[in-house]
């Protein structure tokens, strides 16, 4: 009773895979037809990189907005800005950003304590890195210089 059951098993799967099969090569043959009669049979692929267009520069009138509002209401948080010039968050922190390079603002406070005051005009000066302070010695530099 098992080896009947056993046997029409193997014979539905040995049909699946040989129409399948069948399927794939016309599938193959087709694709290939329409690479060869000039067709593409995948879309046309995007360059590398982001898309072009609606880049870093954020709308003159949000960065005037921010500023006349600090300028109102001094020691504002990113939130409290965002809020009060009914504009995104991330709109808005991008925006001070390029207000804070152009020294039309200035910050005080760090991370969660940063609050934003209006700046002299001229742009802050660039912060410097902190790097390695010089080259560093492992063993085999220590017996050399004692050598």
């Amino acid at each position: 009773m098992s080896n009947h059951i056993e046997n029409q098993i193997k014979e539905r799967i040995v049909t699946f895979v040989h129409e399948l099969d069948v399927l794939v090569r016309r599938s193959t043959l087709e694709a290939l037809k329409s690479v060869l009669d000039g067709g593409s049979s995948t879309p046309a692929r995007r360059g590398p990189g982001r898309p072009r267009g609606g880049g870093s520069a954020v709308g003159g009138n949000v960065t005037s907005a921010i500023v006349e509002h600090v300028r109102s209401n001094d020691g504002q948080t990113v939130g409290e800005i965002a809020a009060a010039v009914r504009a995104a968050p991330k709109l808005v922190k991008k925006a001070i950003i390029q207000l804070l390079g152009s020294g039309a603002l200035k910050k005080t406070g760090q991370k969660r304590g940063t609050r934003y005051h209006i700046g002299s005009g001229t742009p802050a000066p660039a912060a410097v890195k902190k790097g390695k302070r010089g080259k560093r010695k492992g063993k085999k530099a220590r017996k050399a210089k004692a050598a």
